[in-house]
C-alpha cells in the first residue's frame, strides 16, 4: 500500500512539474531572483502536495479539482512570467484538460480491451495498482507530448501566437468530451449505455479535429513560406541589382582611366606641373567616392555595407559601423541579402522621416567561435507597429512589407538564431545571434 501511494505521489508530481516546465522553457521569469525562484519552487511544491490530496482524498478524477488546477496555474503564471494571461489560461487550460481526458479514456478503453468490469470506477474510488497503470500511461503520453512541443520550440512559438482562437477551440472541445464522458460514473448513464457511445464520438472528434488543425496550419505555413520565398528573391534581386549599378558606376570611372593617364601624361611631358596638380585632385574624388572599402574581409557583406553606406550618406544619415573580420561561408550569401541588407534599408527608411539632423544608424557586427553577432541601432519617430510578435510597417500595404520582418525571422531561425526588438528613449535596437 505505501508503493502504491508513493508511485501516485510520483505522478501527481509530474502532472504538476510538467506544466512549469514548459512556462520556465518557453517564458522568462518577471523577477529573476533567488527569492523569486524559491518563492516559486515552494508554491509548486504546495500545488504538488494539493494534488497528491486530493487524488487520496476525493478519487483519481474530479472536475472541479481541476478548475482549481487551472485558476492556480493562471494566477502563478502570470505572477511570476512575463507571460499574458489569455496566453497562460490557454496553456493551462490545454494542459489539465487533455491530461484528464486521458485519464478517463484509458480507463475505459481499459475497461474494453481486457474486458474488466466498472474498472473506471474503480480506479476512481480506490488507490489500486489499475489507477496507478492508468496514470502512468496518461503523464507517460503527457510527457511524450512536452518533449514534442520542446523540440519544435520555434514552430510552437510562431504557430501558438498566431492561431490561438484554433487552439481554443480544440481546448472546449476536449472539455466538451471530457464533461460528457465523465458521466461515466453515473450508474443510469451506464446502464443505458449513454457512456459507450460519448466514449467513441468525442476521442473521434478530438483526433479529427485535431488532423484538421494541422493540416490547416501547414497549409498557411507552406502558402506564407511561398509568398515568403517570393517577397525573399525579389529584395534579394533589389538589392543585388543595386550593388551591380555601383560596380557599373565604378567601371565607368576606371574606364576612363587611360584617357585620364594620357591628359596627365601630356601635361607632365609640357612640364605643366600646376594644372596636372589640379587634374588629380579633381581626378581623385570620383575614385575616393567610389572606393570599395572593406569592413569585414567578407566580399558579401562589404558589398552590402557599401550599398548601404552611400544610400545613407544620399539622405545625410550619419552611418556608423564598427565591424570585426567576417569569415565567408559561414552564413549564406542569399541570408545576408535577407537579414542585413533588409534591416539596413529599414533603418533608412525610418531616418528618413527624421529631421536631418536627428538622422543617425549605429552597426556592431561581429563573430566568435559559435556565432555572429548584429547589433542595429537608429533613431526613429517613437512608433512601433507590433501584431503578434511581428513588426508591422507602417507602410498602407502592411501585409507586403511585413514579409520584409518576417524574411529575416527566416533567415535568423534557419540558423537557430535569436531575434530581439526593443525601443529605448527612441532609440530602436535590433540584436541578432546567428549559430554555426
Amino acid at each position: 500500500m505505501i508503493w502504491l501511494r508513493l508511485a501516485q505521489g510520483i505522478l501527481c508530481v509530474i502532472e504538476i512539474c510538467g506544466l512549469f516546465f514548459l512556462y520556465n522553457f518557453f517564458f522568462d521569469l518577471k523577477y529573476d531572483r533567488l527569492w523569486s525562484r524559491t518563492l516559486l519552487g515552494g508554491i509548486e511544491v504546495l500545488l504538488c502536495c494539493l494534488t497528491i490530496y486530493q487524488r487520496e482524498s476525493g478519487g483519481m478524477y474530479s472536475r472541479y479539482y481541476m478548475f482549481i488546477c487551472i485558476f492556480l496555474s493562471i494566477c502563478i503564471s502570470v505572477i511570476f512570467y512575463n507571460i499574458k494571461i489569455v496566453q497562460a489560461s490557454l496553456i493551462s487550460s490545454l494542459y489539465f484538460v487533455i491530461t484528464y481526458f486521458f485519464d478517463l479514456l484509458l480507463g475505459y478503453m481499459g475497461e474494453v480491451l481486457f474486458n474488466l468490469v466498472d474498472l473506471v470506477n474503480i480506479v476512481q474510488a480506490d488507490l489500486n495498482i489499475e489507477r496507478i497503470f492508468v496514470m502512468l500511461i496518461g503523464r507517460i503520453l503527457v510527457l511524450i507530448a512536452i518533449v514534442c512541443i520542446v523540440h519544435k520550440k520555434i514552430v510552437i512559438n510562431r504557430i501558438f501566437s498566431k492561431y490561438q482562437v484554433i487552439f481554443w477551440s480544440f481546448a472546449f472541445l476536449v472539455y466538451t468530451g471530457l464533461y460528457f464522458c465523465e458521466r461515466i460514473f453515473y450508474t443510469p448513464y451506464r446502464i443505458e449505455g449513454k457512456t459507450d457511445v460519448y466514449f467513441v464520438l468525442f476521442p473521434v472528434f478530438v483526433i479529427l479535429f485535431f488532423v484538421i488543425i494541422v493540416i490547416y496550419i501547414m497549409y498557411i505555413e507552406k502558402k506564407n513560406e511561398i509568398q515568403l520565398v517570393n517577397n525573399q528573391n525579389e529584395m534579394i534581386e533589389n538589392n543585388y541589382h543595386e550593388m551591380i549599378l555601383l560596380y557599373q558606376k565604378r567601371e565607368r570611372v576606371f574606364h576612363d582611366m587611360k584617357n585620364h593617364l594620357s591628359v596627365l601624361a601630356l601635361l607632365l611631358s609640357e612640364k605643366d606641373i600646376n594644372r596636372a596638380e589640379n587634374y588629380i585632385s579633381k581626378l581623385s574624388e570620383p575614385i575616393l567616392e567610389l572606393e570599395h572599402k572593406k569592413y569585414t574581409g567578407n566580399r558579401i557583406v562589404d558589398i552590402i555595407l557599401a550599398d548601404k553606406v552611400e544610400k545613407a550618406q544620399n539622405h545625410n544619415i550619419n552611418f556608423e559601423i564598427n565591424a570585426s573580420i567576417i569569415k565567408e561561408g559561414r552564413i549564406q550569401d542569399i541570408d545576408w541579402c535577407s537579414i542585413l541588407a533588409n534591416l539596413l534599408d529599414n533603418s533608412i527608411e525610418v531616418c528618413i522621416k527624421l529631421d536631418e539632423k536627428e538622422r543617425w544608424i549605429k552597426l556592431i557586427l561581429n563573430q566568435n567561435d559559435c556565432a555572429i553577432i548584429i547589433d542595429i541601432s537608429n533613431a526613429y519617430n517613437g512608433i512601433i507597429n507590433e501584431s503578434n510578435g511581428f513588426i508591422e510597417s507602417s507602410k498602407p500595404d502592411k501585409y507586403l512589407h511585413g514579409l520584409g520582418i518576417k524574411s529575416i525571422q527566416s533567415s535568423v531561425e534557419k540558423y537557430n538564431g535569436i531575434l530581439e526588438c526593443r525601443c529605448e528613449m527612441n532609440i530602436f535596437k535590433i540584436n541578432i545571434s546567428l549559430f554555426y
